[in-house]
């Protein structure tokens, strides 16, 4: 494994009620986080740069010498997704490097392992995130209400979901520790194997529900077309 030459991901999450930044080292088919840290969502704008920096010199590891930045970038919280795909993607376009998407539902489906999975994260409001993977693919991600997946738990696949609030609504879905870095790590890292990279101008957070600030924007706009006419 030493003769093997490294390479490198600089992960971003700031998805969450906390923000979190990792680099990983990959030799083989082997990868390994070599530097983490949190950072506290009230920080999270203000500290994402710097800890950047901070972990890449804890891993000893240039920005120009990494193979990807991969970024968790969403559904979550609008604000956190925000920023973290911003710096994601102004690295990306600074540096030329490629740019790597991972859900939060790939990774809470992956805690479900192979066949059929239903990931379920809390949206708020009485919503669900539900992300259905079939051995790992994508098949859907959508809002539902929570009172319409009972459907969910009789098609016989297994329904994951790693937060309080739905493990006590959900009693019959299988309940797991919540998400960390390390699992956006393991997506990240699969994805570079492959060279899975998303279009860095494309790339847009994945809310899966239109921020109120838009549908504010939408509703004024509205009314001053119904006004005009």
């Amino acid at each position: 494994m030493s003769d093997v030459q490294a390479r490198w991901l600089l992960v971003v999450d700031t998805c969450g009620s906390e923000g979190a930044v990792a680099a990983v080292e990959l030799r083989a088919t082997e990868h390994r986080v070599r530097a983490v840290r949190v950072l506290p969502g009230r920080e999270t704008s203000s500290r994402l740069m710097p800890t950047l920096r901070e972990v890449l010199e804890e891993a000893s590891v240039e920005l120009h010498a990494l193979s990807a930045i991969a970024v968790v970038h969403g559904p979550g919280s609008f604000t956190g997704v925000r920023i973290g795909v911003a710096a994601a993607k102004a690295l990306a376009e600074a540096t030329g490097l490629p740019l790597i998407a991972v859900s939060r539902l790939q990774m809470l489906a992956a805690r479900g392992g192979k066949g059929t999975v239903h990931a379920l994260l809390d949206a708020g409001r009485g919503d669900v995130y539900v992300g259905t993977y079939r051995d790992g693919a994508c098949v859907s991600e959508a809002m539902a209400h929570a009172a319409d997946l009972e459907a969910l738990f009789h098609d016989g696949a297994m329904v994951v979901v790693a937060e309080t609030a739905l493990a006590s609504r959900f009693p019959q879905a299988q309940s797991v520790e919540p998400l960390v870095i390390e699992d956006a790590s393991a997506i990240a890292a699969a994805k570079l194997e492959v060279g899975a990279f998303s279009d860095v101008a494309l790339l847009d957070a994945n809310y899966l529900r239109v921020p109120d600030a838009e549908l504010a924007l939408r509703a004024a706009q509205t009314a001053a077309e119904n006004d005009v006419r």
